[in-house]
């Protein structure tokens, strides 16, 4: 088991600042530290949610599964990022599974424990309906790309985003292609097809698992110049 500062981590996560320092101890000795190796589930569709879990380091995939083997890629879930608290507050088992993408650290928050702190403390329970109102508002923005923006503008999108993120033009892609274009509503196909037409326009430079964006700013005129993908 890796070593970590359990409460430090605790006390630093947005959601527990507010929090009183009994209250972050008792929920401390109520947390479960969870080590999951790349490529392993967290959980899959249909289990019971009976906690929510808070990633420290690592990348876990939620994904809805399919019965042609093309699973539908629905969010990436980073660094203090949380997962499962939705489910969890409507008593319904999951509806997609998760799995690390690397070696991944979780805080696993069982549901009582965090009911508990939610009766006691109106601070976190207005932070947590933030977090949940936040992505929702991703989902719908995601929706909204992939009905209003075509093929290239939605991999500049994602591209222009991870590079941000990442802060580097070096942008390390964090899916296997074929992912990638699941979680962006392409197919592999198009994704490939979009990829070079970017490097033909000397806008991208491919090595791997590396995208070189050699000018954001002239991205995303780019991005805004395309109108159809042919």
């Amino acid at each position: 088991m890796t070593k970590i500062n359990l409460l430090g981590l605790l006390e630093n996560h947005a959601l527990f600042r507010n929090i009183s320092a009994v209250d972050l101890h008792t929920l401390q000795r109520e947390v479960v530290k969870t080590e999951l190796e790349k490529n392993t589930m967290l959980f899959r569709k249909g289990d019971q949610a009976d906690a929510c879990f808070i990633v420290v380091y690592g990348l876990v995939k939620l994904s809805i599964p399919s019965s042609q083997g093309n699973d539908k890629v629905l969010e990436l879930i980073r660094p203090g990022q949380s997962l499962g608290e939705a489910m969890m507050f409507l008593d319904e088992p999951y509806p997609f599974y998760a799995e690390a993408l690397e070696n991944t650290l979780l805080l696993k928050i069982p549901r009582p424990a965090l009911m508990r702190l939610l009766d006691r403390s109106p601070v976190i329970s207005r932070q947590m309906m933030a977090g949940l109102s936040y992505r929702l508002l991703g989902f719908i923005r995601n929706v909204e790309r992939y009905s209003l923006q075509n093929a290239t503008q939605r991999v500049i999108d994602y591209l222009l985003q991870t590079s941000a993120m990442q802060s580097t033009n070096e942008v390390r892609l964090e899916l296997k292609k074929h992912l990638l274009a699941s979680l962006l509503n392409l197919s592999p196909e198009t994704l490939s097809r979009v990829l070079h037409q970017l490097m033909d326009e000397q806008l991208i430079r491919v090595c791997g698992s590396t995208i070189h964006i050699g000018s954001p700013d002239a991205l995303k005129t780019y991005q805004h110049s395309v109108v159809t993908l042919h």
